[in-house]
């Protein structure tokens, strides 16, 4: 049966609805509720509408033996019912098996960064919009787990718990310049990992003290690429690495291993000159594992593909920012998850040609369940 081991996922999802009166399968109608995000669905009406039209279908894969779709209320209680630790649990396990396999050669990195639901705003109960930090696989570019929070400075208390939660070892955790901080080092260190982010203004002496540090000192390894011709835009970037053994003061000479300074020569084309005007930029990337400049450099460049390749994305293609569920949001976000991981699993690029295939195709939407 196509998409057996996510429908078994969301079985150990404990059902908050009463015994009494139950129509519909719960499993069922959060798997199907899934596969309509697959084809293209955005809000409750459309994931109804999904399950009315084919449900006949549904009930020959699945066995589900509904009668007619069921009411777009009951979908919403159903949502507004469901325990949040409950659904994330089961989406955990879910991201993990889709996301085991052999080691690759490369460093694997994970990617931390927060994102708002910016529809999810309520002025008339005055409530902000629900801030979700969420953890990704760069390399597989798989949704790995989300963290519901009141806002983006909540994210520095988050970061250390949801590190440990994750359960990984071995990998470089990578994260913007809000995550620069003590205990998050030392989090990734106790779970067996490491922690790659960049120093800005928020940490004046560390970023001082660091520059100084490439400053008088010699790379022991260094890198370049050249990226032409993309859209009037050419980049060099050079990467180079320093020991930062003796050099700095406590306590960040007890979690900080080298520091990797990045040097960008962007030249931008003016469109309607011809000319091509420059832009220089330098930052400072401590990490507490000593790696060479081409992992680091990769690894710095890669924490960005959480940004195209899941915000971007959700936001866009999947409507996440048009979204006006205001109450439990984090719930239909989890929804977006899983398929955005099931079209990552295999392997899709165009994540919106892909949902155009799904609603003109029952078939082609099956058949993403045979990953």
């Amino acid at each position: 049966m196509p998409f057996a081991a996510l429908l078994a996922a969301l079985a150990e999802v404990p059902d908050p609805r009463r015994a009494q009166g139950q129509r519909y399968s719960m499993s069922h109608l959060l798997l199907f509720s899934v596969l309509a995000t697959l084809a293209g669905a955005t809000s409750y009406q459309k994931i109804v509408a999904f399950m009315a039209l084919q449900r006949e279908r549904l009930n020959a894969v699945f066995g589900a033996c509904f009668r007619r779709a069921p009411a777009v209320n009951t979908l919403r209680h159903l949502f507004l019912a469901l325990g949040g630790g409950d659904l994330e649990t089961a989406f955990r396990h879910h991201a993990r098996d889709l996301n085991a396999r052999p080691a690759p050669e490369a460093l694997r990195t994970v990617a931390l960064d927060g994102k708002t639901l910016r529809g999810s705003f309520d002025h008339l109960t005055d409530r902000k919009a629900v801030h979700v930090l969420s953890a990704f696989a760069s390399d597989t570019a798989l949704v790995l787990a989300h963290q519901e929070l009141a806002g983006a400075p909540d994210e520095i208390a988050a970061v250390p718990r949801l590190m440990a939660e994750l359960g990984l070892t071995g990998v470089l955790f990578t994260g913007d310049a809000l995550h620069c901080q003590r205990d998050s080092f030392a989090q990734a260190a106790a779970t067996g990992n490491a922690l790659l982010v960049r120093v800005k203004d928020n940490q004046p002496t560390l970023h001082a003290a660091l520059a100084g540090v490439c400053a008088a000192g010699c790379p022991f390894d260094s890198h370049e690429t050249v990226d032409r011709g993309r859209h009037g835009r050419q980049e060099h970037r050079g990467v180079e690495v320093f020991d930062t053994e003796g050099l700095l003061d406590e306590p960040w000479q007890a979690l900080v291993s080298c520091v990797a300074r990045v040097s960008r020569l962007t030249y931008l084309k003016d469109t309607r000159t011809g000319l091509w005007a420059t832009r220089e930029e330098v930052g400072y990337y401590p990490c507490q594992a000593r790696h060479g400049a081409k992992v680091l450099g990769s690894a710095i460049r890669s924490h960005w593909g959480i940004e195209n390749r899941a915000h971007y994305v959700r936001d866009v293609t999947l409507g996440e920012d048009a979204s006006r569920i205001r109450t439990r949001p984090g719930v239909m976000a989890r929804m977006r998850s899983v398929a955005l991981n099931v079209l990552r699993a295999n392997g899709v690029q165009n994540v919106s040609l892909a949902l155009y295939a799904n609603a003109v195709s029952f078939d082609q939407l099956l058949a993403l369940g045979t990953v």
